[in-house]
């Protein structure tokens, strides 16, 4: 195994994904409905990433970096000012988002290392680096490692690649 290899994930939300990356080319990429058949399936995508690992014939532990696509805190921030700015016709849905978030959502870190290390039956010390993308920046990406371009410009952040 030589080069880098980034491995991007989507979860916990709506149409969990996973996405294999060497040396800046797609290895693979799919989504975790099409092995569980469950529309928009939220869940950890271990499946789609056990898919993605198969086709570099690599194993977690060969990965570098793991990029999930949101900040939690970032996507929390947002979701208080949209509950704040539609008070008090959104409490009910506040009253029960709430629960989630303070439980889970906010602990995402943990989460994936501990969901990591499961499924690359391995320590999480072992695991490759974690780190999460601003929400706007990996829309760009997923659209610009599929185009034709040699290099992109996020148009929100004006960051480029």
């Amino acid at each position: 195994m030589s080069g880098t290899y980034i491995l991007g994930l989507s979860a916990y939300y709506h149409d969990s994904a996973a996405a294999l990356i060497h040396d800046g080319k797609i290895v693979a990429a799919a989504q975790q409905e099409r092995f569980t058949r469950k529309k928009h399936d939220p869940a950890f995508p271990a499946e789609a990433i056990e898919y993605c690992l198969e086709e570099a014939g690599i194993q977690v532990t060969d990965i570098d970096h793991v990029v999930f696509y949101d900040k939690p805190l970032v996507k929390f921030e947002r979701l208080l000012e949209t509950y704040l700015a539609y008070a008090p016709n959104g409490f009910r849905s506040f009253i029960a988002a709430m629960p989630v978030w303070l439980k889970e959502k906010l602990y995402l870190k943990t989460t994936l290392k501990r969901e990591l290390a499961t499924l690359g039956n391995c320590k999480q010390g072992e695991l490759p680096d974690l780190m999460f993308a601003e929400h706007h920046q990996s829309h760009a990406a997923s659209a610009f490692f599929f185009s034709p371009y040699q290099k992109g410009r996020c148009a929100v952040s004006g960051r480029s690649w």
